[in-house]
């Protein structure tokens, strides 16, 4: 595993970040309750609370928009899937939201959401994930 320690604030808010979505996907509660609720239930974690909020709020937003573009380029037909897990369709818009705003570079956002799959989707998801986002950011071109 790569050494994070330095880049640890951004991870933790990664990581917050697939739940919070997680939490969003179910539309129990608001995007705004949400957030007051990470970000409440959080504070003695180390985590970058405004990039926690700029990509949550951007992915609440442009929620419909970025699934489109996961649906039209995810890697279902490779995997023999219909339908996309909700926690790799949330790692995938995380990442899309993130490489639109914060330009992060494609590898890096990759990585990340390969560990993310790793860490909160099924056995094989991470594979999934990476072999679609490719196919989404070259899109992005």
């Amino acid at each position: 595993m790569k050494n994070l320690s330095k880049f640890k604030d951004k991870v933790n808010a990664r990581n917050l970040l697939v739940q919070a979505m997680y939490e969003f996907s179910f539309g129990h509660n608001s995007s705004q309750e949400i957030e007051k609720s990470f970000i409440k239930n959080f504070t003695k974690t180390k985590v970058d609370y405004i990039f926690f909020k700029n990509i949550f709020r951007y992915v609440t937003k442009s929620y419909v928009d970025l699934r489109k573009a996961i649906q039209k380029f995810a890697e279902l037909e490779l995997f023999g899937i219909k339908t996309i897990e909700t926690m790799e369709e949330n790692i995938m818009l995380i990442a899309l939201a993130e490489f639109e705003i914060e330009q992060t570079p494609k590898i890096i956002i990759i990585d990340e959401s390969v560990r993310l799959a790793k860490k909160f989707g099924g056995d094989n998801s991470y594979k999934f994930v990476n072999a679609s986002l490719e196919k989404i950011l070259e899109s992005y071109k």
